[in-house]
């Protein structure tokens, strides 16, 4: 049997299925029951790809862009006064292909240059051409409580490929592209210049863990064996990075080297911090939940 005929049977038994169900519940509940049952029949009618994406879509209903967007931290933007040499060199450096112009701060973005703009000054010996003289001054500022769904849909309609996430007072919250967006169903897209990352959490055989500031609480807990997040009270409960909790401990940024006391005898030593952020933090287990944490390694 072929695989368009494989294909087109299961899907059959999946419509007859969906309409010969008694339950009385709303579509989007009997389309998610269907897919929890689809392989529990031994038939595997539904791949674990095929499965990850249809629930994916599922649940974009209520995702906003504030859950999808890069944060304000994490952004690259660059100076309407700077070159066009100076912004291609950047560009390459850090493998974009589109940046966020701003005017006198981050707030100010004036708007968004491609990697095409630059060529054309280049190929004419232009590279010392003030990027304001280039730049694409149609800037789309969304907010971080708009659907995922909604924007794609607008982003599409109007061919814009990148929006700027700003809060209640107009600052810059963050930014999203079209391609975070559909990395919201598909899952991460990597391409050629796409930079390997370092792994966000190393567990070391001395009781020591290196991560991001930007690794989850949950997946640090998981992976060593430990407890981050049991002692915070109820109104601390949106704290869901290491960085985060590290902050609210310290209640300042710590400085690069200081040793922060965290909870049951665990300490943080600061690896790795800018004026505005933490990046990178040692976390130094006292002696039984660094045997833990290495045997579960």
């Amino acid at each position: 049997m072929s695989d368009d005929t494989t294909s087109s049977t299961t899907f059959c038994s999946f419509v007859k299925n969906f309409f010969n169900r008694n339950k009385p519940e709303t579509v989007r509940e009997t389309i998610e029951d269907l897919i929890e049952e689809a392989n529990t029949n031994g038939e595997d009618q539904f791949s674990e790809h095929e499965q990850l994406l249809l629930n994916n879509i599922l649940c974009l209903r209520d995702k906003k862009c504030g859950s999808a967007m890069i944060p304000r931290a994490d952004i690259i933007g660059f100076s309407k006064d700077g070159t066009v040499g100076d912004l291609a060199e950047l560009m390459v450096t850090k493998g974009h292909s589109r940046i966020p112009i701003f005017g006198e701060s981050l707030d100010d973005v004036v708007g968004i240059v491609h990697v095409i703009d630059l060529v054309k000054c280049l190929l004419k010996g232009q590279k010392n051409t003030k990027v304001s003289e280039v730049v694409t001054p149609n800037v789309k500022f969304v907010s971080p409580s708009m659907r995922v769904l909604d924007l794609l849909r607008d982003m599409q309609i109007n061919k814009t490929h990148m929006a700027m996430v700003v809060d209640e007072y107009g600052g810059i919250d963050g930014l999203v592209t079209i391609e975070d967006l559909l990395e919201e169903i598909v899952g991460d897209i990597e391409d050629e210049y796409d930079f390997e990352e370092q792994p966000l959490i190393a567990l070391q055989d001395n009781g020591i863990v290196i991560a991001d500031a930007k690794a989850e609480l949950s997946e640090i807990e998981e992976a060593a064996k430990i407890n981050l997040s049991g002692h915070l009270e109820d109104e601390e409960l949106d704290i869901d990075t290491l960085g985060g909790l590290v902050f609210h401990i310290a209640q300042r940024i710590p400085a690069r080297g200081e040793v922060i006391d965290g909870p049951d005898g665990i300490q943080f030593r600061i690896l790795d911090v800018d004026p505005r952020r933490i990046k990178k933090i040692m976390i130094i287990l006292p002696p039984a939940a660094s045997k833990a944490a290495v045997h579960a390694d």
